[in-house]
């Protein structure tokens, strides 16, 4: 029965493994997201969202290790987390990716 659950455990370590190290931002890129997003990341009523993945808001998010926000969130400071929204960091990756355009064949 133990090397089932040693073999299930090693499993488990090695699926996360990924996960857990894939990327790790800096304080840095979190300064720099804070900076350049404040205006769409702010707790409160409905913000505007970048609509420009060029605007030095959404280059900040890129910036970010696999545009990680759950690492920019986790680095946020007592203050900084009363003062913009968790959700709204996350929807970051969404506005800001560079979308491949679909080539149309004739």
């Amino acid at each position: 029965m133990l090397p089932v659950k040693v073999a299930a455990l090693l499993l488990v370590c090695v699926i996360m493994y990924p996960h857990i190290v894939a990327s790790t931002c800096t304080k840095k890129e979190k300064d720099e997201v804070l900076e350049h997003c404040k205006k769409y990341i702010g707790h409160g009523p409905p913000h505007p969202v970048p609509r420009d993945p060029h605007e030095p808001c959404c280059r900040a998010a890129r910036e970010v290790p696999s545009m990680d926000m759950h690492c920019i969130i986790k680095l946020l400071t007592p203050k900084e987390d009363k003062e913009y929204d968790d959700h709204k960091i996350l929807n970051l990756k969404h506005f800001c990716e560079l979308k491949r355009r679909r080539q149309v064949m004739a």
